[in-house]
């Protein structure tokens, strides 16, 4: 009897297991067939950080201040660079992270005076080591060249046009001056001056002496 018993519990049990495997099966997958489905990132989504390539430079803006990789709590930047020959704006030349020590914490993105770093979109990189130390600047050293050549153009082309604004304040305020002293002259060449004497029939005015041969009223 204990063994028809045990036997009937285990058929109800497996019964319980199908009704269940079949009611889920009915349901949408909660689940990705990685990696032939790609992951949808949320906006808050945090991986290694990387160097935005703006669209005006088509590069990076890091002038190898080190404020980043002075305010790291985990030592993991290490920049080198400075001023380039050419130009005025400085340059990174050397811009390493160990992300195997980088917390995400994103501190270094927050005090970056050029707004040149951000979070990447990176979600299946994987290693058979702890080596992660990675350079930044690799995808933009083969560009490096023209940038340095394009940025001189720029450059030159904005000193021309300050130059060029310069001057023509300069000219302008010379040709206000001179309308201002050619007006001050006109006005004090037009006023009378003290001690003309008065025009063909005018009266004297009060308190000019009579003309030599003028007889006084009687």
């Amino acid at each position: 009897m204990a063994y028809l018993g045990r036997i009937l519990h285990g058929f109800k049990t497996l019964l319980t297991g199908l009704r269940i495997t079949g009611r889920e099966s009915m349901r949408k997958p909660v689940t990705l067939t990685y990696p032939h489905v790609e992951p949808k990132l949320t906006g808050a989504y945090r991986s290694a950080i990387k160097l935005i390539r703006f669209e005006e430079m088509d590069s990076h803006d890091c002038v190898a201040c080190l404020a980043c990789e002075q305010i790291c709590p985990s030592f993991c930047i290490k920049i080198d660079g400075g001023k380039i020959e050419g130009i005025k704006k400085k340059r990174a030349t050397l811009f390493e992270m160990d992300f195997a020590l980088c917390s995400l914490c994103g501190l270094c993105i927050d005090v970056c005076p050029t707004d040149t770093l951000e979070y990447s979109r990176l979600y299946d990189e994987a290693g058979y080591d702890r080596d992660w130390n990675m350079d930044l600047l690799e995808e933009f050293r083969d560009f490096e060249p023209t940038f340095i050549e394009q940025q001189r153009e720029r450059e030159e082309k904005e000193a021309a046009a300050k130059a060029a604004k310069k001057a023509a304040a300069a000219k302008a305020k010379a040709e206000a001056d001179a309308k201002k002293a050619a007006e001050a002259e006109k006005a004090g060449g037009d006023a009378p001056k003290s001690g003309d004497a008065p025009k063909s029939g005018e009266a004297p005015k009060s308190g000019d002496a009579p003309k030599s041969g003028e007889g006084s009223a009687s």
